[in-house]
């Protein structure tokens, strides 16, 4: 069929043909390509999102809660103190505002009509101000009340002008031995300095921002910042929890995930318009599956089927060379005890730690592989059976030394058996069986002298 094909040409049809199939095959690579690049950016946009969010949260939580924080003595005081006077609320809302910046000023209501409020210049609208009167903040200050708990309100514009986010705490004392309502408290943060000094902006980092939850409501809340449209399908969400409420910040990509996608896909036809460059993409995908054959996942030493080629390889050129090699059989002691006790986790990690050991000691030329199980082979070209037969015994050494694995201290050992090509074997498969045998024997033989000591240490009893 081939001669036949050569013979006859290549018509229209064979050339449309094979245009197709390289459409189809360069389709399924484009989406595959795209797939992927899209998923791996969205990973690193929500990593990124995250982080960005995760910094925005700890500063806002950090401020207000250090505000709240702060106003909590002079709740303290009112409640212990209910017939004090403005003389000393006055001193204490001083020293909190001069702690906190934030604090826009520092209301007290008895009987919910507000009476003090500190700083009072530019803020003289709001004496007097009777919350039962008042249809929007009324509803939030009596489930405080009801509550009896801190309530966070806002933000909300203020009676006084701008923007602020209100903390309302009731404040009850008591007298003969009977709890009382006296008022209500209430500490307004700078709504537009508290989001300065959070960093967080519309805008910021490549990412829109938006805020919901206002008076507290969290995830069922009105958006108060940003856009609603963030909130459809965010890279990123986050929770900001504080006394009396919370709010859900999240984060979406300025540019929308449609124009990446197009310039992607864009650059994906551009490449699969240049033979080349779809044939490079081939042959990259292919030299990654091929290593990937050739490696062991777990220890990342190559596997059996790499030490088998390269054993070959080499075998093939000792006509020529004149270099024979040495195979080395090394197969874990008490690895399945290991396994029994600690569990095939700790295991995998001690056939990593083994792998890496064993690597430390092999020269750049040598092959280290992974025989499948707690078995590994060595390949070491040049080396004949008076050096081969001191690296075996080097690498019993070398297993006996405890490992200390996820902190667990672990006691194994090794039995090596080698054979040398082509010294025991001009073939390869039978240096390969030979080498595997001999490690066999002498794991039967440490086993045989472990017993025989264990049962010379044991005390004779007497009948």
């Amino acid at each position: 069929m081939k001669r036949t094909f050569l013979r006859s040409g290549l018509g229209p049809e064979g050339i449309y043909l094979i245009v197709a199939l390289l459409l189809v095959v360069g389709v399924v690579l484009t989406e595959y390509v795209v797939g992927m690049a899209k998923q791996r950016a969205a990973q690193i946009r929500s990593m990124e999102a995250t982080a960005l969010l995760a910094s925005m949260r700890a500063q806002l939580e950090t401020e207000v809660n250090s505000v709240l924080y702060l106003s909590r003595g002079l709740l303290s005081f009112v409640s212990a103190y209910p017939e004090s006077t403005s003389d000393r609320w006055y001193e204490l809302s001083k020293e909190i505002v001069r702690e906190a910046p934030l604090v826009r000023n520092i209301g007290l209501a008895p009987d919910n009509v507000m009476r003090f409020v500190y700083p009072l210049k530019g803020n003289e609208a709001a004496i007097g101000l009777d919350y039962r009167q008042n249809k929007n903040q009324w509803p939030a200050v009596e489930e405080a009340i009801i509550s009896g708990r801190m309530k966070m309100a806002g933000p909300l514009k203020l009676v006084q002008g701008g923007l602020g986010v209100i903390a309302r705490e009731p404040i009850y004392f008591r007298r003969d031995g009977e709890k009382h309502y006296w008022g209500l408290a209430s500490i307004v943060i700078d709504y537009d300095a508290l989001m300065l000094k959070a960093g967080i902006a519309e805008s910021t980092s490549g990412f829109d921002i938006s805020i919901r939850g206002r008076d507290g409501t969290g995830e069922t809340g009105e958006v108060f910042f940003g856009d609603q449209a963030v909130f459809v399908n965010p890279v990123a969400k986050m929770n900001m929890v504080f006394p009396g409420g919370n709010w859900v910040i999240a984060a979406t990509p300025v540019n929308g995930a449609s124009a990446s996608v197009v310039w992607m896909r864009l650059t994906a036809w551009l490449l699969l318009a240049a033979l080349s460059g779809v044939i490079i993409l081939i042959y990259r995908l292919y030299r990654l599956a091929y290593w990937q054959s050739l490696t062991d996942t777990l220890t990342g030493e190559a596997n059996r089927r790499c030490l088998m080629n390269r054993t070959e390889h080499l075998a093939q050129l000792y006509p020529r060379t004149g270099i024979g090699f040495a195979l080395l059989f090394i197969d874990l002691n008490h690895f399945k005890s290991v396994n029994d006790t600690f569990g095939h986790q700790i295991g995998d990690l001690l056939l990593i730690a083994a792998a890496k050991r064993l690597r430390e000691n092999c020269r750049a030329s040598d092959t280290l592989a992974r025989n499948g199980g707690d078995e590994f082979i060595l390949l070491q070209p040049g080396v004949g059976r008076e050096d081969v037969h001191k690296l075996a015994a080097k690498i019993e050494e070398l297993m006996v030394v405890p490992f200390e694995i996820d902190g667990q201290v672990l006691n194994i050992s090794a039995s090596v058996g080698y054979a040398v090509f082509p010294e025991d074997s001009s073939e390869c498969e039978a240096v390969i069986s030979l080498a595997d045998s001999r490690m066999y024997t002498r794991k039967r033989n440490k086993k045989a002298l472990e017993r025989a000591e264990k049962e010379a240490n044991e005390p004779l009893v007497r009948v």
